[in-house]
């Protein structure tokens, strides 16, 4: 009897610490929509060779939303075409390899006001979509390192207007 409770012990942790599938990135976009104050309406997509591409739809030039709601800054607007540093490429694989992407759901909300904040990942051969208003808390340092790569990473305008999936 000893022995089959120590054999189901040692079954149950070994399973428990079996290391979650790698995940093969192989693109990855993220869109934000307007709210009714000055959220930014942000496209971008990542590839597995980091080219990164942005259509920055809106992009508000008011840090106190209370001065003025509609102060849009052109100079940030518009198609953009970069490559993401390698740190932040790792972050972000990172990120997705902790997440435990395979049971991470969105619940779809999309009503009153505020950002809606969308994620399409490729990765090992499957497509996974995340929409809502209001992810769930362990999506917040994914989607805050979403936003920080779309803001920060180094840029150049075009004038080639291109489509990032589910705009």
């Amino acid at each position: 009897m000893l022995k089959l409770a120590i054999l189901c012990v040692s079954v149950l942790l070994f399973s428990e610490c079996r290391r979650p599938e790698k995940i093969n990135l192989e693109k990855i976009v993220f869109h934000t929509t307007r709210c009714f104050g000055s959220c930014p309406a942000y496209h971008s997509q990542i590839d597995s060779n980091k080219a990164f591409r942005l259509f920055a739809e809106y992009v508000g030039n008011t840090p106190d939303i209370a001065i003025n709601l509609n102060n849009p800054d052109t100079s940030k607007m518009g198609y953009f075409t970069g490559t993401v540093s390698n740190t932040q490429y790792a972050e972000l694989e990172n990120e997705l390899q902790l997440i435990g992407l395979d049971n991470l759901h969105f619940d779809g909300a999309d009503c009153c006001d505020g950002s809606v904040k969308t994620i399409i990942i490729y990765y090992n051969g499957k497509r996974k979509v995340l929409k809502s208003m209001r992810p769930p808390r362990e999506a917040d340092k994914l989607i805050s390192l979403l936003r920080y790569i779309t803001e920060s990473t180094s840029t150049q305008r075009t004038k080639k207007i291109f489509l990032i999936e589910g705009e």
